[in-house]
């Protein structure tokens, strides 16, 4: 490093080493006034927010938009991507619905033993 560099390092954190305590109190008062402040009704807290676990459960997959017409742009990268992801999910519901359809064939076997 030059001279200059080094002047010039020394000359920033000769300047923000004072202010810092001011800026720290500033963005304090901000920070309280936002915290401060009702919400609009249209406005979503952070409490409110959906949770991964919440939606466990309730996998929607969407049907196939490969179709979607339009020129080949920037825009269409990643969409082999989407497909193989949306492939991947179908084939692993799938196996998860044929795994819960044996375990209720096998337990009414098991429940029809004794019955008879």
């Amino acid at each position: 490093m030059y001279l200059k560099d080094n002047i010039r390092i020394v000359i920033i954190l000769g300047g923000y080493a004072p202010l810092r305590p001011y800026l720290l109190k500033l963005a304090g008062k901000f920070q309280a006034r936002d915290h401060e402040r009702e919400l609009d009704p249209n406005e979503m807290s952070s409490d409110a927010a959906v949770s991964a676990r919440s939606l466990r459960g309730q996998v929607q997959v969407p049907d196939d938009t490969d179709e979607e017409e339009g020129a080949g742009t920037g825009a269409d990268w990643g969409r082999g991507a989407r497909r193989r992801q949306r492939e991947m999910d179908r084939s692993i519901l799938e196996v998860e619905e044929k795994k819960r359809v044996e375990e209720a064939e096998d337990s009414d076997k098991d429940i029809e033993e004794y019955l008879a």
